[in-house]
């Protein structure tokens, strides 16, 4: 056996380094990692005889950690099975590969999660960070999010969010608000007066906006929404649906008599929701209490994820490029790096003015 090992010997680690060297570990990683730290020259050349003596093979992933330069970026969605977060991954996952940069998805649900999260991917020191989220604006995590990746940034590190939000750092944007004027016109202009709205939570971002840019639009139109026919789909598919049948169980999706009726017993003629998942929910629901979507009632979606051209009928909604997003964001961390003279603007826009998608789950009226 011990003819094997000396025909085979294991590689000598850093600890091994250290202890020929007769320094720490941590003095040792300074000198063999490459760190920005200085040692003192006697230490130096000890550690470098010792690593000569051992043979010792430096770990290119802990020099990039030392320098503060880990040659992978880290991406923290709030539901990596939503199709939204998905074809956001996709997007991150894809333009990170080919610069030969890898990816790590972590899943942060809420904001002191999201906050937990950032502290544990910046000690590990990656060569960003990029967030992709929905936003509680009065999250009380906010302030403590933010002096967190100011200490990450200043140790060298990149942070991107995917949506604005108003914080320092650079972010992916799209026009929620304006995209939500343009499919509140195209329901007003396909003949539709009575609409239910499926939101989010009142302190998520992008709901309020696109909530904002619907409201103005039926206001200017002369439609005053019913606000029993307004529900809370909390972005998610499962709520989307529970919320639908709620307002059937109270009589305010058809045209119904008594206190809970919606539009003075008329009931709604569609189904707005702010985002696509709910949107989905919200048509099997519909048919469940025997409307069928697209024909005896309009439904629309926002986001235009990929499951939204398959389902039945295929769902109006207004297009994000939610996989360009993701592209962007790496862009973004990666000229930063690189020190790109045009990675200044705070801002990037991938696209101001959102299309608009027509399907079958509205027709005209």
């Amino acid at each position: 056996m011990a003819e094997q090992n000396d025909k085979n010997p294991s590689p000598a680690t850093l600890m091994d380094v250290a202890n020929q060297a007769g320094v720490s570990i941590a003095t040792a990683s300074r000198v063999l990692n490459g760190s920005a730290r200085k040692v003192r020259n006697e230490s130096y050349v000890k550690v470098m005889e010792a690593a000569t003596k051992l043979n010792y093979r430096p770990n290119a992933y802990a020099q990039a950690v030392a320098k503060g330069t880990a040659p992978n970026i880290v991406l923290l969605v709030s539901d990596i099975s939503d199709p939204y977060f998905a074809a956001v991954s996709q997007g991150v996952v894809k333009a990170a590969g080919e610069q030969g940069v890898s990816v790590t998805i972590g899943v942060a649900p809420d904001a002191k999660s999201e906050l937990e999260a950032v502290r544990k991917a910046t000690a590990t020191r990656p060569r960003g960070i990029i967030i992709s989220e929905s936003e509680r604006i009065d999250a009380p995590e906010r302030a403590q999010l933010e002096a967190e990746l100011k200490r990450y940034e200043a140790a060298g590190g990149h942070a991107v969010f995917i949506l604005n939000r108003n914080l320092p750092f650079p972010a992916v944007d799209v026009a929620n608000e304006v995209g939500a004027r343009a499919i509140a016109k195209l329901i007003v202009d396909s003949g539709y007066r009575r609409p239910a709205i499926l939101k989010g939570d009142d302190n998520y971002r992008s709901s309020k906006e696109r909530l904002a840019g619907m409201m103005a639009v039926f206001d200017k139109a002369g439609i005053t929404v019913d606000p029993k026919a307004v529900a809370n789909g909390r972005f998610s598919r499962t709520e989307g649906y529970a919320a639908i049948m709620q307002l059937a169980r109270l009589g305010r999706l058809t045209a119904a008599s008594g206190a809970d009726a919606a539009y003075d017993g008329q009931g709604v003629d569609c189904v707005v929701a702010l985002n696509d998942v709910m949107a989905i929910g919200a048509m099997s629901a519909l048919r469940a209490n025997g409307i069928e979507p697209g024909k005896d009632m309009g439904v629309t979606g926002f986001g235009d994820i990929p499951y939204s051209a398959d389902v039945h009928p295929s769902l109006t909604t207004v297009h994000l490029p939610l996989t360009e997003m993701g592209q962007a964001a790496v862009e973004r961390v990666l000229a930063s790096s690189d020190g790109d003279a045009d990675a200044g603007s705070r801002l990037i826009f991938v696209q101001s003015a959102p299309d608009i998608v027509l399907r079958e789950s509205l027709p005209r009226r």
